[in-house]
């Protein structure tokens, strides 16, 4: 920031003056050096005005001390400690030249000679500007001082007309505005220059720097890249693997809910099948225990009666319980073949709704939710029951993962109900948390998942939304509020049209 011509900051200041101390030196010395040849002219002069006498005896004398004057200004020492001083010869030598000047005003007969006079004046107030170009502060106090004492005081001391007077205080005007102007100019447009240097540097400086940095950061490179061309191949085969992953996720994200059936079949098959198979490792004991006491002769009417009740006992639970999985796999086993064969035909709604959900007891048995189905009967559909069963299960593991919050206990409402056109409107409510507006428009929309920590892949929303408008041919709309819980609402043909294979689903 510029104040007067320089700058705010002194130590900005301090280090501008020591940057151009070099370069002002030089160019005083070469002003004083054409002041000296100027002044020459005005020693002449004194030959037309005053006697040889004077011009001898007194002039000359007085002309002298200026060159005196410059000479010891061009030998001060070019050092920061000294600017000081040579500023003060240079302010001296021009107060002198112009008090002598003025002078001239005084003791010079003749009608324009104010007017004269003060034409020299204004070239010494001039020199001023040129002199310390750096120094505004200094040159336009001086140079309107010089022009007011000599016009205030010397012309009308040496009898000036009014006319010379004005004449005069013009010309000084214009001498004082335009020097005044060009040495505020220059002076601002070299600190600018020198801030701009001094940005340059700093830049330059960390250009070095960063150079610096690079030529490390190369050489750390150049040491790696032997490593980086062995695992250039070994990334492109993940890649490759990434894609054939990302395309079969989507597909391995459909079947997740026959996964999800298999898993609670397992888990219902688990007790008696764990119990037949402790049975039969029991009988196999008693076997292995009668072989060795028939081996040796030992055997008893006791001992053979005894092995007697344990097979029956044994025979009796083996065959119970898996009598029981028979069961168990015969209630699983329409929606399995369902949901893996994408089968289309005839079925009863609300019928089929209540086998999805058995089918899903295993996953809703540890649950504290209650799942409540509103389905008037009689409600047949020729569709794929696959589709429906699949994407009902997605409805339902999605409200069990993102609805609720651990330690919550709602409801889940599936509401069926026919409308005009031969269609049936389905709707899946939960009463859990709800979607906040600004995800509620991302819901169908791939790997957008808003509870991935608990198992949301992202998917099967997604996939829902394919089912209901490309294998079921219905539509599918979603309505939110915070707190208030989530409806899914799907509109359906009852019947699809006659030329849809079952592998469209």
């Amino acid at each position: 920031m510029l104040r007067f011509g320089e700058f705010a900051d002194r130590a900005m200041e301090r280090d501008f003056r020591q940057h151009v101390l070099d370069a002002d030196a030089r160019g005083l010395r070469r002003n004083l050096v054409a002041l000296a040849v100027f002044y020459l002219l005005a020693a002449s002069l004194d030959f037309v005005y005053f006697s040889r006498e004077t011009v001898f005896t007194l002039m000359m004398p007085l002309r002298g001390v200026v060159y005196v004057l410059i000479v010891a200004t061009m030998l001060v020492p070019v050092r920061a400690g000294l600017v000081g001083l040579r500023h003060g010869m240079v302010m001296l030598t021009l107060s002198y030249i112009w008090a002598l000047t003025s002078y001239g005003a005084l003791v010079i007969e003749g009608f324009q000679v104010g007017l004269t006079v003060g034409f020299f004046v204004m070239i010494v107030v001039l020199m001023n500007y040129l002199f310390l170009p750096t120094r505004v502060i200094f040159q336009i106090p001086w140079g309107v001082a010089a022009s007011g004492v000599y016009i205030g005081i010397f012309m009308p001391a040496s009898g000036s007309t009014p006319s010379q007077i004005s004449t005069t205080i013009v010309m000084h005007s214009l001498a004082n505005i335009f020097g005044g102007f060009t040495a505020y100019q220059l002076s601002t447009l070299r600190r600018m220059e020198f801030q701009r240097l001094r940005a340059l540097q700093a830049e330059q400086a960390r250009l070095v720097d960063a150079n610096a940095e690079l030529s490390r950061r190369e050489g750390i490179i150049a040491s790696q890249r032997d490593q980086l061309a062995q695992k250039v191949v070994e990334l492109e085969e993940a890649q490759h693997q990434l894609v054939e992953t990302r395309d079969s996720l989507a597909q391995a994200e459909k079947l997740a809910s026959l996964g999800s059936l298999v898993a609670g079949v397992a888990h219902e098959l688990n007790t008696p099948i764990g119990i037949a198979l402790t049975a039969i490792t029991h009988l196999e004991d008693g076997v292995t225990a009668l072989d060795k006491v028939v081996a040796h002769g030992k055997l008893t009417r006791t001992q053979l009666a005894d092995y007697q009740d344990m097979l029956r006992d044994s025979s009796r639970l083996v065959h119970a319980n898996i009598g029981r999985a028979a069961e168990l796999v015969q209630s699983f086993k329409r929606v399995a073949v369902d949901q893996a064969s994408a089968e289309r035909r005839d079925f009863l709604l609300g019928a089929y709704i209540d086998e999805v959900l058995q089918s899903l007891a295993p996953r809703l048995r540890g649950e504290p939710h209650r799942v409540q189905v509103e389905c008037p009967p009689g409600i047949y559909m020729d569709s794929f029951p696959g589709a429906l069963s699949q994407v009902l299960t997605n409805l339902l593991i999605n409200a069990l993962i993102h609805a609720y919050e651990p330690g919550w206990a709602g409801t889940i409402t599936i509401q069926a109900r026919e409308m005009p056109g031969d269609q049936v409107e389905l709707r899946f409510r939960d009463d859990g948390r709800g979607v906040a507006p600004e995800h509620l428009n991302r819901l169908f929309e791939p790997f957008f998942t808003t509870n991935r920590s608990r198992g949301g892949s992202g998917l099967g929303l997604h996939i829902v939304y394919n089912l209901v408008t490309q294998s079921l041919l219905g539509s599918i709309a979603v309505a939110s509020a915070k707190g208030e819980g989530t409806c899914f609402t799907m509109v359906l043909p009852r019947h699809l049209p006659v030329m849809m294979a079952a592998g469209t689903a």
